[in-house]
């Protein structure tokens, strides 16, 4: 349900439709907010936790949204990392360090189709 939830913030919907995945999303257990953020960008949002951890060999690493409060967009989904392996501490890595991350610059309704380029590969 998570999953599907957050893939349709990610899309080009309505208002009340992304309102209410993120509604759905808030009440799943162990979902976390986390209050103003910044994305890997420097754009201020509202930080949202998934539940659940990723082990990874620099250590175990949480999923994060960063979401604009006033429209409702996700600006970046985040690995980060949040209990460094001894490896990750060798390099530099703390708690906190974003591992991988996408972001979103802008997302809209397209009015024409998309015209591929003549050198691009089939």
């Amino acid at each position: 349900m998570l999953r599907q939830a957050a893939n349709l913030i990610t899309m080009p919907v309505k208002p009340a439709v992304r309102a209410a995945a993120y509604r759905v999303m808030a009440d799943l257990p162990g979902v976390k907010v986390l209050g103003r953020v910044s994305d890997p960008l420097g754009r201020e949002g509202v930080g949202v936790v998934f539940p659940g951890t990723g082990r990874t060999s620099l250590g175990i690493t949480e999923q994060r949204l960063v979401v604009d409060p006033s429209t409702g967009a996700m600006l970046s989904e985040q690995q980060v990392l949040v209990e460094p392996s001894a490896r990750a501490r060798e390099v530099g890595l703390d708690a906190g360090t974003t591992l991988n991350y996408q972001a979103t610059s802008r997302m809209s309704w397209g009015e024409h189709q998309i015209t591929v380029p003549k050198n691009a590969h089939h």
